[in-house]
């Protein structure tokens, strides 16, 4: 069962709380300190000092709460739940009568064209140009897989952004992840994807931490993406969701850039990011 897997995940050293613990490495895995945690989630910084130092074993419900919030935590499920208005910032409005979180598809469409963006949940979140190092790793991760796939052959392709993927099959969100592998090519319909690609891979920057963490994991996880790569430059990390089709199907391994990192949609391929020259 899921849970028996996170308490295996969270239990691996000491005894701490599996809440707290549970808090503490989504924490650590958006790079938060005490001080942003406790301005996020409204508790003094004292008590956060107090809790992720064991200082504090048995904190009140209202604390927990608020904390698990402000990290996107839902403890009944063990699961990320988070929404696109925790991590977006307000923007110009393109549409006087409208306002951020309630945008759509034609909102989306109607963005100039130097403009790159994305829509999720209703609201627009736009996007600097990425990095030299950002791009150097999703090309690497596309050289793999794609030669993988040239050499077993079969439907599936892979594809960088910029590409449109309707996640949702609705009009209120547009995704723009950094790689996706689609193997069901009715998905496409020449524009865009329509619906779940199979694997999906993003490559953390500054401004897309909280998003990338929180809000699109919840998002890709919910809408039967198979497989979310998550890479962190910063950290020099790899952390692989495996949602599969049942919860006890779930999985999640954390790898570092020193590691062969396995593509479980995929048998036979696992990718070597210490042979990357980023």
């Amino acid at each position: 069962m899921l849970i028996d897997i996170v308490r295996q995940y969270l239990f691996s050293r000491g005894g701490m709380p599996m809440e707290i613990r549970l808090l503490r490495e989504r924490k650590k895995e958006l790079g938060l300190t005490n001080e942003q945690l406790a301005r996020m989630s409204g508790v003094s910084l004292g008590t956060v000092n107090k809790i992720f130092s064991g200082a504090t074993r048995s904190p009140q419900n209202d604390t927990m709460n608020a904390l698990s919030a402000a990290l996107g935590l839902d403890f009944d499920r063990y699961r990320p739940s988070a929404r696109a208005d925790m991590i977006c910032e307000p923007v110009p409005a393109y549409d006087a009568l409208k306002r951020n979180g309630t945008y759509t598809e034609e909102d989306y469409y109607n963005l100039p064209d130097d403009v790159r963006a994305e829509l999720l949940d209703g609201y627009l979140i736009f996007m600097e140009a990425p990095t030299v190092r950002h791009q150097e790793i999703v090309g690497e991760l596309y050289y793999y897989i794609r030669h993988h796939i040239k050499g077993r052959g079969g439907p599936c392709k892979v594809l960088l952004a910029p590409v449109d993927v309707r996640i949702d099959n609705d009009d209120g969100t547009m995704l723009q992840p950094d790689l996706v592998v689609v193997c069901d090519r009715d998905k496409s319909d020449g524009r865009r994807i329509n619906g779940a690609p199979d694997l999906v891979a993003e490559v953390v920057s500054p401004g897309s931490r909280k998003r990338d963490y929180l809000v699109k994991l919840n998002k890709y996880w919910t809408s039967g993406v198979r497989e979310y790569w998550v890479v962190d430059p910063d950290n020099e990390s790899v952390t692989v969701y495996e949602f599969g089709d049942r919860e006890e199907n779930f999985h999640i391994q954390t790898y570092s850039f020193r590691d062969n990192v396995p593509v479980g949609i995929f048998d036979g391929l696992s990718i070597d990011f210490s042979v990357f020259d980023v």
